[in-house]
C-alpha cells in the first residue's frame, strides 16, 4: 500500500473576462447632482454688499417701495444698475406719477459718509417722496 495520498485537483472554471459595470456609478452621480441642486441656497445679492446699521426701533415697511442702495464708497444702485443723484429724482418722480403711495427705501452702508446719505435723501425728496425709510438691522440683544 502506498501511504501517499492523491491530491485533489480543483476543476478549472471558465468565467470569461471580468468587467466593471458603469450603470450604478452613473446613477449615483445623477443622484448626487440632484441632491446638490435641490439643497443649494442662492443668496439674494443685489450687486452691492451693504452693512446696514443696527437699530432697536426697526420696523418693516409695509408700503410699496423703491429701493436705493448706497455703498460705503458712495456708489448708488437701483435694480442692480449704477445710477447718479439726478437719476434718483427722476426715478422717484416717475414712480410716484403711476403709484403715488410708494415709499422710498434707502439701504445705506453704515460706513458711508453722512454727506452721500443726505444727498440721496435730498434727491428723493426733490422727486416728491413723502415717505422715506432707512433700512436697518434689528439690534442683537
Amino acid at each position: 500500500m502506498n501511504n501517499r495520498k492523491n491530491p485533489i485537483i480543483p476543476p478549472k472554471l471558465e468565467a470569461g473576462t471580468s468587467e466593471i459595470s458603469m450603470a450604478p456609478l452613473i446613477d449615483v452621480v445623477f443622484l448626487l447632482l440632484i441632491f446638490f441642486m435641490v439643497t443649494t441656497v442662492f443668496p439674494e445679492n443685489r450687486g452691492l454688499i451693504i452693512e446696514k446699521p443696527e437699530s432697536r426701533q426697526s420696523e418693516p415697511l409695509a408700503l410699496k417701495k423703491i429701493t436705493f442702495l448706497v455703498s460705503e464708497t458712495g456708489k448708488i444702485q437701483f435694480q442692480k444698475r449704477t445710477i447718479n443723484l439726478q437719476d434718483i429724482e427722476r426715478l422717484v418722480k416717475e414712480t410716484l406719477t403711476t403709484t403715488p403711495d410708494t415709499a422710498v427705501l434707502m439701504q445705506v452702508d453704515r460706513r458711508a459718509s453722512t454727506e452721500i446719505f443726505i444727498q440721496v435723501l435730498d434727491a428723493a425728496k426733490a422727486g416728491g417722496a413723502k415717505q422715506v425709510g432707512i433700512a436697518t438691522t434689528p439690534e442683537k440683544r
